[in-house]
């Protein structure tokens, strides 16, 4: 547990320094950036492991963090960061529907909370296609960056048994470089014209969101989600969502709308009531955590 709350702090910063500092940078380019800054961290301490291991972590890390990373940092080009840390919210309701159908448990609180969230959805693609301040293909790119962050976050938690060993920082490379495969194609192409044009203080936010908030709080993200249940993990999702919103209208001086943030308070209550645990289901918890 300490080490999601470590990283939801960090995370809650880096929302804004993105929208901040990050904005004339093309997406593709950043994203590799941080995954290269990511695999350098972790490529030291890499240590040989059969091929079909390797490949199934490069494949987990491809998705949880290269496709995830693309389809967030893009759509900063549509959405301040606070919308941006407010949209994650789905991602709670994602784990627990995919953990549902995974382990065959998936309860009417689920489905309720899942129905309660699209409504919400619905209502702000509605407002941002009708010519409102939000922008849909934004929200769209959450949504699909969110659906990959939750489903990498439970297939890495489902190798706890087989895989990864007490040693996870030898095996974390692997996923790392399957996340720099995914986003190195297109992070070339588009930051070929830009290298000239970035200043010292965006390689140094670069540097910092690749090194700390992606290579080493990915890591002890992952370390925390394996250690904990699905419900825990699904609401720990959510704890950086507050945080980050207040960082970016508070440190880095963005304006939020009202009703936004309203309609933002509605998702996170579908997320509350996925997640929300009876005495019963701690009991459970407890014991699949142990």
């Amino acid at each position: 547990m300490p080490a999601l709350l470590i990283t939801s702090l960090v995370w809650a910063i880096s929302f804004g320094l993105i929208g901040s500092h990050l904005t004339g940078i093309p997406s593709d380019f950043v994203s590799m950036a941080r995954m290269a800054g990511a695999l350098l961290v972790f490529l030291p301490f890499i240590r040989k492991i059969p091929t079909g291991h390797a490949c199934l972590l490069a494949a987990i890390g491809a998705v949880q963090f290269g496709a995830m990373y693309l389809c967030y940092t893009a759509a900063f080009r549509y959405l301040p960061s606070w919308q941006v840390a407010v949209f994650t919210v789905m991602t709670p309701i994602y784990i627990v529907l995919i953990g549902g159908i995974m382990h065959r448990n998936l309860t009417m609180r689920h489905i309720v909370a899942a129905l309660l969230a699209a409504g919400g959805c619905a209502a702000i693609l509605w407002k941002g296609w009708a010519g409102a301040d939000i922008s849909g293909k934004g929200f769209l790119l959450i949504q699909i960056s969110n659906i990959c962050f939750a489903a990498g976050q439970l297939a890495y938690a489902a190798l706890k048994r087989s895989i990864v060993t007490q040693h996870e920082r030898s095996v974390f490379a692997y996923a790392y470089a399957g996340a720099l495969l995914v986003t190195l194609p297109s992070g070339i192409v588009s930051g070929s014209g830009c290298w000239s044009d970035i200043t010292a203080l965006q390689w140094g936010v670069l540097a910092y969101l690749g090194a700390i908030a992606s290579g080493l709080c990915f890591f002890l993200w992952n370390y925390g989600a394996r250690r904990v249940s699905s419900g825990r993990l699904a609401v720990m999702n959510n704890l950086k969502i507050p945080l980050a919103a207040l960082s970016s209208i508070l440190i880095f001086g963005e304006k939020a709308d009202a009703a936004m943030l309203a309609t933002g308070c509605i998702l996170m209550s579908a997320a509350f009531l996925a997640t929300h645990r009876s005495p019963a289901d701690r009991i459970q918890d407890t014991r699949a955590a142990q």
